[in-house]
């Protein structure tokens, strides 16, 4: 009886400290995010949305909310206010414990939907097939960084 104890209590002591050093591990990656260029302009997104021209092909740095993920699954929405763009995210991916509603800033180049008729014609198919506007204004993003950091 006293060998069953002894054995129970030391396999439950390896399985504590292999858990905790895999959660701790976790905790400690999810902590560093890269940095923002700090060099680069802050914009609003308001500005961002109104004066798209203006920050074409530039990189930028845009604060607002995670607004969810689009409907195809790659890419989210940010949103500040009444403002909406669309996010490619980084190949690094989101960081993690993102929700609707979480504060983000995100560096990355801006794209700008162009006016020809043929955007404008997928434009109009897509209002009316899916339900889903895509907005004007994307950036492709390099960093996303939460409040975390």
């Amino acid at each position: 009886m006293k060998y069953k104890t002894q054995i129970i209590l030391a396999l439950f002591s390896a399985f504590t400290l292999l858990t905790g050093s895999l959660l701790t591990g976790c905790s400690d990656q999810s902590n560093t995010q890269e940095k923002l260029d700090a060099s680069l302009p802050v914009i609003a997104m308001a500005d961002l949305v109104k004066q798209s021209e203006q920050y074409k092909g530039k990189t930028v740095i845009v604060t607002g909310r995670f607004g969810g993920m689009c409907a195809d699954g790659a890419d989210f929405y940010f949103k500040d206010k009444l403002d909406l763009i669309e996010v490619i995210p980084p190949a690094s991916g989101l960081p993690s414990g993102i929700i609707i509603g979480t504060p983000l800033k995100i560096q990355g180049v801006v794209m700008v939907r162009g006016e020809n008729e043929d955007e404008h014609n997928e434009k109009e198919e897509h209002e009316e097939g899916e339900g889903e506007i895509e907005p004007d204004v994307k950036i492709r993003a390099t960093i996303i960084q939460t409040n975390r950091s």
